[in-house]
């Protein structure tokens, strides 16, 4: 089954006032189609294949059983924040919105979502990740071969989701803002 992720770099206070207007996340589902992006005016939108993401996760719960402790530990204080289900122990995905809006939104359509404290918090712990050694790693791991013909099973596919997670929460940071992280079938 295909999907797409929808990340909305948003003014924080005018998307939890949309959210709890909406009673959840209909003030974007919702919000009129307009070609030149005015549907919602706090909130730039950023698309991209939601599969990779989820291959991303299960190439990195492989990965992580064969990096050392210290990257080990390094990796999933940042990934956990922006990968899901990739082992036990690990942070969860953050839920900032509904915690700030007050009630429980639908984690089907909720990837993450991150105040602009948080954003930065990630960002630091994405700088701290000490990516050479995670990728020396990986050239050296013994990777299953891949079950589907999409399944992600070399670094550098997985090194460009982190890189797209990693330009959301700069442009996010750089511009004081937050970001609602979506899931659309």
């Amino acid at each position: 089954m295909a999907f797409d992720v929808i990340c909305l770099i948003t003014e924080w206070a005018p998307a939890v006032a949309a959210c709890r207007e909406s009673r959840g996340i209909n003030f974007y589902w919702n919000a009129p189609e307009n070609p030149n992006g005015d549907d919602l005016p706090f909130a730039t939108e950023r698309n991209y294949r939601g599969f990779d993401f989820i291959e991303a996760s299960f190439y990195y719960e492989i990965l992580r059983d064969q990096l050392p402790t210290l990257p080990r530990n390094k990796a999933d204080a940042f990934l956990g924040c922006v990968l899901m289900d990739f082992g036990q122990d690990c942070p969860e995905l953050p839920e900032d919105l509904a915690d700030d809006v007050g009630i429980e939104l639908p984690c089907d359509e909720i990837y993450y979502s991150m105040r602009p404290a948080t954003v930065r918090t990630v960002l630091e712990r994405m700088r701290a990740v000490p990516w050479a050694e995670i990728e020396q790693a990986a050239h050296d791991a013994d990777m299953p071969s891949p079950i589907r013909k999409y399944d992600i099973r070399d670094i550098e596919h997985f090194l460009f989701i982190i890189e797209m997670h990693q330009r959301w929460l700069d442009e996010a940071a750089r511009t004081g803002r937050g970001l609602i992280v979506l899931r659309s079938q």
